[in-house]
């Protein structure tokens, strides 16, 4: 079991915690809400996806604002295994509450779904797909590829052309 996530702090901004939802379920309303807002489904749905986090994969990472006793939720971010590679994972549901947007919180978050993900988990590449946030992921690091199965345990290319799919390999 890994201890809780250090709180990380902004300059001149509240302090931000990144922590796994699976040890913070008071959470897990606040943060439907959030995702919800975003790609609205039911709440048993998200619930369900959310419940299914643990310290492997899947994880959902939450970034708050706060003290631990008063966390506001402000982001999300899902990692999710690639049957057909182990050594790679899948981020999705990342999403900003919309009054936080270009204040860093995203970034932020990212950098520890990263640290998470290469150093902890020693995977080798972290895929995503978004339709609108090409931008902020190439200044991540983030690289156009090739979509490809999240699904099934064959390496068949997902061939969605609504979302750009992008890769970063651990350096």
């Amino acid at each position: 079991m890994s201890p809780p996530a250090a709180p990380t702090t902004m300059h001149h901004q509240p302090p931000y915690r990144v922590v796994p939802i699976h040890k913070h379920r008071e959470l897990m309303d606040q943060c439907i809400a959030l995702i919800n807002s975003e790609w609205p489904r039911s709440y048993t749905a998200r619930l369900w996806s959310l419940e299914s986090s643990k310290d492997t994969l899947p994880t959902s990472f939450v970034l708050t604002a706060g003290d631990e006793k008063r966390s506001v939720v402000l982001a999300h971010a899902k990692m999710s295994p690639i049957p057909s590679d182990r050594e790679a994972v899948f981020v999705e549901s990342v999403v900003v509450a919309r009054d936080h947007r270009g204040q860093g919180i995203g970034r932020l978050l990212m950098r520890e779904v990263e640290n998470h993900c290469f150093q902890k988990l020693q995977l080798k590449t972290i895929y995503l797909c978004t339709i609108d946030q090409q931008a902020f992921y190439t200044k991540l690091g983030y690289k156009c590829c090739k979509a490809i199965n999240i699904f099934g345990s064959c390496p068949t290319f997902n061939k969605s052309t609504k979302k750009t799919w992008m890769a970063k390999s651990a350096q």
